[in-house]
């Protein structure tokens, strides 16, 4: 995975994003927001794996580390990475539907379990993209 592709891949996740915001994909159909979530959850595990392997790959581990710490490592920080960008996207959601809230027609956070469910999704998504991109 390189920087090019995680940005090509973060292009149209947003791309998707803009044309349902668009043409209100998001309120018409209920279930737009779980794909872009998984997208988004992709798209920036495939980010955190770029920069994984940019700048950190190179990082030689020691005796029982060696062999082990780096299969549990690269998940965990990419996971943490996708998960920490999930957190801010629905604190943005927070912000907007509280300051914005008669401005923005679309509710973008209708409650606890949306918002977990967005975190799942988020989740999934980047294991999805560790799967696909992730050399062993």
């Amino acid at each position: 995975m390189t920087l090019k592709k995680a940005f090509l891949i973060i292009a149209i996740v947003l791309v998707f994003h803009f044309v349902g915001l668009a043409f209100d994909a998001y309120g018409v159909f209920e279930w737009y927001d779980i794909p872009m979530h998984i997208g988004g959850g992709f798209a920036m595990a495939a980010l955190g794996l770029a920069i994984w392997i940019e700048g950190v790959e190179d990082v030689t581990f020691k005796g029982w580390f060696q062999k082990h710490l780096k299969w549990w490592l690269v998940p965990g920080i990419v996971l943490g990475f996708v998960s920490l960008i999930g957190i801010l996207w629905e604190l943005h959601e927070f912000i907007l539907d509280e300051i914005f809230p008669r401005a923005l027609e679309l509710k973008h956070q209708p409650g606890l379990a949306d918002t977990m469910m967005d975190f799942v999704m988020d989740l999934l998504g980047g294991v999805i993209a560790l799967i696909v991109f992730w050399r062993r």
